[in-house]
């Protein structure tokens, strides 16, 4: 999912990785059965520099709600993670332009 947000540039929200169709979740199923844990919701966003291009991607797992319960990330989060990516884009690009000087 991060690879197909990074060469499509675009923002990804799953709500069950168990029941998503389209992308293979058989490596986090792998993860969840060795650990004891339910990965559910995803939502990956990819960090674009001031060119549009990709430089990263940001991906969160399992939103919570106010009860702890995992529920799938909302729309608001989606926005709130589209800044935040953004936002770290602009660090990385800032890093990386301090670095070259």
């Amino acid at each position: 999912m991060t690879v197909y947000c990074d060469l499509n540039a675009c923002t990804v929200n799953i709500s069950d990785a168990y029941a998503a169709a389209g992308f293979d979740f058989s490596g986090t199923r792998n993860f969840d059965a060795r650990n004891g844990y339910r990965s559910r919701s995803f939502l990956t966003a990819p960090l674009k520099d001031h060119e549009n291009e990709v430089i990263g991607v940001l991906q969160l797992i399992n939103a919570l709600d106010r009860d702890g319960r995992c529920w799938p990330f909302t729309a608001a989060d989606q926005r709130l993670a589209k800044s935040l990516a953004s936002q770290a884009a602009v660090a990385l690009t800032n890093r990386q332009l301090v670095g070259q000087l």
